[in-house]
């Protein structure tokens, strides 16, 4: 029987803020390995990664990876999933976009958003934690959901902002981090490309916006575990030391 999941990893080499990203070792092992390693744990089938250009298809090819080369002037992430998923030739149920930066993402952290997708009437399935250093309320590098739960740890979203959302009267409320992992319907993800980006979208540089301004539902799935996202240098040198930890 195929697989109902195809994972993909969009990467990129160009970085404005931490230049070869992908390529960056992490106890001996780059970025982009460390992230396809834990996609395949998560045990879900087939993992591509969706390459810009030769560099990062040569170091898939190092690890063994099933990889697609797509145009390096694709617009997105997104765009370039769904290239990678049509030139991949197999057919699937949910698409999920993992981000390449999450080296220390965890395998059920994926699986959840897969699951959510398969098993909910919903367009796209994400995940998302509670927020527990009050510092991230306010930073606008931190993504903020406001989400209309239907049960305990899942969801609907409502709105995505990375100003403190929804506004509290307490200091008791939950604020929720959005973790970088879609889990797109198939039809979902094919329309979601066709759209011309959104007013909201392009006011909060955030993609996801495109989808509820076109009346799309994302679930959302609360998980405990967080996984860093590496943007700088001073991320980077975090999440080494925190896997270095690890394999001790």
């Amino acid at each position: 029987m195929l697989s109902k999941v195809l994972t993909i990893i969009p990467v990129r080499l160009a970085s404005t803020r931490l230049p070869n990203k992908p390529l960056a070792d992490i106890c001996g092992k780059s970025m982009i390995q460390r992230v396809y390693e834990q996609a395949l744990t998560a045990d879900l089938g087939d993992v591509l990664i969706a390459c810009d250009g030769e560099e990062i298809a040569l170091e898939a090819k190092k690890i063994g990876a099933k990889f697609v080369i797509t145009d390096p002037n694709l617009p997105s992430g997104t765009d370039r999933i769904y290239a990678a998923y049509k030139s991949f030739g197999k057919d699937f149920d949910v698409i999920v976009n993992l981000q390449g930066d999450l080296p220390n993402i965890d395998p059920q952290v994926i699986r959840a958003a897969a699951d959510a997708a398969l098993a909910h009437d919903c367009d796209i399935a994400i995940v998302a934690s509670k927020i527990k250093n009050e510092a991230e309320i306010s930073n606008p590098n931190v993504v903020k959901i406001a989400i209309s739960f239907k049960e305990k740890n899942l969801g609907k979203a409502l709105y995505f902002s990375r100003c403190p959302i929804p506004f509290s009267k307490t200091n008791e409320a939950d604020f929720y981090h959005h973790i970088g992992i879609y889990a797109y319907k198939k039809s979902a993800l094919e329309k979601f490309v066709n759209l011309a980006p959104s007013t909201l979208e392009q006011r909060e540089s955030l993609e996801q916006l495109r989808a509820l301004e076109n009346d799309m539902t994302i679930f959302v799935k609360v998980v405990d575990a967080h996984p860093l996202s590496v943007d700088t240098k001073e991320d980077l040198e975090i999440v080494t030391n925190l896997i270095a930890a690890q394999c001790k």
